[in-house]
């Protein structure tokens, strides 16, 4: 007797799940587990005046860890918990707070992957990269970036690009002359597989990029740095200044 033929929704949810499976193979799942497990402290805390301790004790936690492996975390986080009532999940958050404590070698790790050949990952790379001009030792490389390689960008992460900086760097000189150039206006993202949506570096020199896992961080000198949908609007975050 031939076993029951699965519907076209389970086909689909199985690919999902493997694809979750693949991914969580991808990053630390020990540091993951520790920044849930922030996260759900953080949730708890009802006196907030605790939290820039706690965020200092996660962060700790982190400096004597490959920081690449942050990336690859935010990227997971982004894929696999986000949705459109939380864009941007504690869990990512957090990992935008370590990445404080990042080098322009784990600057330019992030840069690598919005390179990728798999738009989701590349376009979270962006999204975190843009995140951690929030850190004002990090602003400089990001702006740098963003400025020489934009014209490479997919017309979409140009859109994501220029809206974000809009959110995040509202006053600041360079952000703005980038969204005053690219002359647009609307966040409209088109999907499409007649249109070639992958990035190309116009100065950013990509390097192949090893296992974040691997603790040996790989010395790498950056170039010195018709759908439409709704722009996010996240609110600003406790974590902005710290």
């Amino acid at each position: 007797m031939e076993g029951k033929k699965k519907s076209p929704l389970e086909g689909f949810q199985e690919k999902l799940q493997q694809q979750h499976k693949n991914a969580q193979g991808k990053i630390n799942n020990t540091l993951y587990e520790d920044i849930l497990k922030t996260a759900k402290i953080i949730e708890k805390t009802e006196d907030k005046t605790k939290l820039q301790d706690i965020i200092t004790n996660l962060r700790n936690r982190f400096k004597n860890e490959n920081l690449n492996q942050v990336t690859d975390i935010y990227i997971y986080c982004q894929s696999f918990l986000s949705s459109n009532e939380n864009p941007v999940p504690l869990p990512s958050q957090l990992c935008i707070s370590i990445g404080k404590l990042f080098t322009n070698e784990n600057l330019h790790y992030t840069a690598n992957k919005v390179y990728s050949k798999d738009e989701v990952e590349s376009g979270c790379a962006l999204s975190f990269l843009g995140c951690l001009a929030l850190h004002e030792h990090h602003e400089a490389y990001v702006l740098r970036f963003i400025k020489e390689n934009f014209e490479g960008f997919s017309q979409n992460k140009k859109t994501e690009c220029v809206f974000q900086l809009k959110e995040i760097l509202p006053d600041n000189e360079i952000a703005n002359r980038i969204i005053e150039d690219s002359g647009i206006t609307e966040y409209k993202l088109v999907f499409s597989t007649e249109e070639d949506s992958t990035s190309k570096p116009i100065s950013f020199q990509v390097d192949p990029i090893e296992n974040s896992q691997d603790t040996s961080i790989k010395e790498s000198k950056p170039e010195m740095a018709n759908a439409s949908v709704k722009a996010p609007k996240p609110e600003r975050p406790w974590w902005k200044f710290w």
